[in-house]
């Protein structure tokens, strides 16, 4: 995983966030959003930390880890982002669905010139 501080804009309320985390290995993002997040305990203990540091410092790396694996934890997967495909991704999976909008469909009718 992951963790930057501060930097980007919560995606439901525009506030600044306190701090990303980047799960690397699923390739998906949540931002800790003072607003949207001070109702959970996890989130509010960060919130709090990160109101007076602009970084983590060294003592407190496995407080911080504790802390962020909670509020992590305590997440609805919703919060969690998917990870924005490359534009080889999103160009891939429109050809897909394009070849699968163009081809005669069961009835052997062409579907193709229609928009798309």
């Amino acid at each position: 995983m992951q963790v930057s501080v501060a930097g980007g804009r919560c995606d439901l309320c525009g506030e600044r966030l306190c701090l990303t985390a980047r799960i690397t290995s699923a390739g998906r993002s949540v931002g800790l959003c003072p607003r949207c997040d001070s109702d959970n305990p996890h989130g509010a203990e960060l919130i709090a930390y990160f109101a007076t540091r602009s970084a983590v410092a060294p003592q407190d790396r496995a407080v911080i880890a504790d802390l962020l694996g909670r509020w992590l934890g305590s997440l609805d997967q919703s919060r969690v982002a998917a990870p924005t495909p490359s534009l080889a991704e999103a160009a891939e999976a429109w050809w897909s669905g394009y070849q699968r909008r163009s081809a005669p469909d069961e009835s052997g009718a062409d579907l193709r010139g229609q928009t798309v």
